[in-house]
């Protein structure tokens, strides 16, 4: 989403001052949907505040059984927010490559030659269970990638809409220290089988490690100096230019790299709630505020106004189309091939994987800051 760490950090130097200039005639809309929405379900509030009730009613461990209201809430909330969020995210894609006629043709190949590669995949699945597990356990190496890089891109829509303009060696430092975060995880996750789980909701999981722990100590040592520099870039803006980064941004980043960075039990509470309250709703929120602001939003919204127009028959049936789709993919078609007598486990793999393998892919092209059109309805 606004993904690519490769194409949302690169923004030409004509976007920024182009960018601050709106933020000194009039300030771009700061939020993208409103203050409350975007704490909850975009910068990771909503998972600070389960992670809260989990560990204040239940304990530092993940809720697995219906044995309490709390635990009831949890477990339910975090199915809902799945199918609500999560699922319907991935299909939030299928709406901007098949939006408005210069979408559908600019991204021809994503909705087309792409889609059908997923045919022989899904089919190689149906027939060889141990591709599935394949499939599935490079989705499992990868998402962490995906998921911080497009934490990368929101953090700087929300920057620059409050005017926090990254100069092209402070985005570079800011860009590396996410992938050198991503590249620390994937390359601890295949060093350490600890770190790699055995079974996946019902599809086992190879292990394709160890790595040399040469491979894991250069990860380590560049993920330690990236993150120093890019420390000495906020505390020097905040010194040098009276700047402070905003409060959204660093939610983002500090939600992601709990993500990554934390271990055993943390890590599974983690992972329970962070892709329905972070990851799905952020991206299904960002593409909501496009899809409106595309089919023209009025000039001079109050803060509230965009969550209205959000809740009114277009965004709803935007985010009804999405919703429907998403059980779609990750329920109907596990529950249809299961009647036929497939393995519903192994079904729900191969879906997440194929949906997967195209929505990483059409992700990193569809979401550029540097692309003008994209960038200018993004930011306002």
């Amino acid at each position: 989403m606004v993904s690519s760490v490769a194409g949302a950090g690169n923004i030409p130097d004509n976007s920024s001052s182009q960018a601050q200039a709106r933020t000194d005639t009039g300030k771009p809309y700061p939020w993208i949907i409103n203050p409350v929405f975007d704490f909850a379900f975009v910068t990771g509030g909503g998972v600070l505040c389960l992670m809260l009730v989990n560990y204040f009613f239940l304990g530092w461990t993940v809720p697995v059984e219906m044995n309490s209201r709390t635990s009831v809430f949890l477990i339910t909330s975090m199915f809902l927010t799945q199918h609500l969020f999560a699922d319907s995210h991935n299909t939030a894609t299928y709406m901007r490559i098949w939006g408005s006629p210069e979408d559908r043709q600019r991204f021809k190949f994503y909705r087309t030659w792409l889609v059908y590669s997923c045919i022989p995949i899904f089919i190689l699945g149906l027939t060889k269970p141990e591709f599935t597990s394949g499939l599935v356990y490079l989705y499992l190496i990868t998402v962490f990638w995906h998921y911080a890089a497009q934490t990368f891109g929101i953090s700087l829509i929300y920057a620059y809409k409050r005017g926090y303009i990254l100069n092209e060696l402070e985005k570079f430092i800011f860009r590396w220290f996410i992938l050198s975060m991503s590249g620390f995880v994937i390359v601890r996750f295949l060093t350490f089988q600890d770190f790699s789980p055995r079974n996946f909701y019902g599809v086992p999981i190879p292990f394709w490690g160890p790595l040399p722990i040469v491979f894991f100590n250069v990860s380590q040592f560049l993920f330690i100096g990236f993150t120093v520099l890019f420390i000495f870039v906020v505390v020097r803006k905040f010194i040098r230019d009276k700047q402070l980064i905003p409060l959204p941004s660093v939610l983002l980043v500090l939600t992601v790299a709990c993500l990554g960075l934390s271990k055993d039990t943390a890590n599974a509470m983690m992972w329970f709630y962070v892709p329905g309250v972070f990851h799905g709703s952020q991206y299904l929120a960002v593409c909501l505020a496009y899809y409106l602001k595309e089919r023209g939003m009025p000039e001079g919204m109050t803060t509230w106004d965009i969550g209205k127009l959000a809740a009114s028959a277009p965004g709803l049936k935007y985010v009804g189309t999405v919703i429907l789709t998403g059980c779609f993919f990750y329920v109907g078609i596990p529950h249809f091939f299961s009647q036929l007598g497939f393995d519903y486990g192994m079904i729900g793999g191969l879906v997440l994987g194929v949906v997967n393998y195209h929505h990483f892919i059409t992700d990193a092209a569809i979401w550029r800051l540097r692309d003008k059109r994209c960038r200018d309805l993004l930011l306002a």
